[in-house]
């Protein structure tokens, strides 16, 4: 059976990173500050959406190529397969360089797009979830 895949998309008025979660602040429809939190326990995959100036397409760049000044999205794959969506195209700070701090906080988890593995494909994302279980279970010092 088929996994049902969810996508959040999330206009933040602010990012924080919190000891054991990433922190998003945004309005409600009622237009009530509130916070939306993805613990980095719980992250699978996560890279930026990034907007290429010269072909005005979004890139999904892998970790080597990713810069601190680039512009465009997050995007957070959890464990549930949830796929948040964090535009930050208005945000104060670039999506390269909030990426480079979420990676500081992120236990263990795929960083940069995955061209080798497909999250949306039930066996890769399966795959992903057991070699970060079998990472776990040899590094526990970084879940504490």
């Amino acid at each position: 059976m088929k996994e049902m895949i969810r996508c959040l998309v999330c206009r933040p008025e602010k990012v924080t990173f919190g000891m054991k979660e990433f922190l998003i602040w945004e309005r409600d429809l009622d237009e009530k500050l509130m916070c939306r939190t993805i613990p980095y326990d719980t992250m699978v995959l996560a890279y930026p959406e990034a907007y290429d100036e010269k072909t005005g397409d979004m890139t999904a760049p892998e970790i080597q190529e990713i810069t601190g000044s680039m512009k465009g999205n997050l995007i957070i794959w959890d464990r549930q397969r949830t796929m948040f969506r964090v535009e930050l195209f208005d945000y104060e700070e670039n999506v390269g360089s909030i990426f480079m701090r979420l990676a500081d906080q992120i236990p263990f988890a795929f960083l940069g797009s995955t061209p080798w593995m497909q999250i949306q494909d039930d066996q890769d994302f399966a795959e992903m979830l057991r070699m970060i279980s079998l990472y776990k279970n040899l590094n526990p010092q970084c879940y504490d």
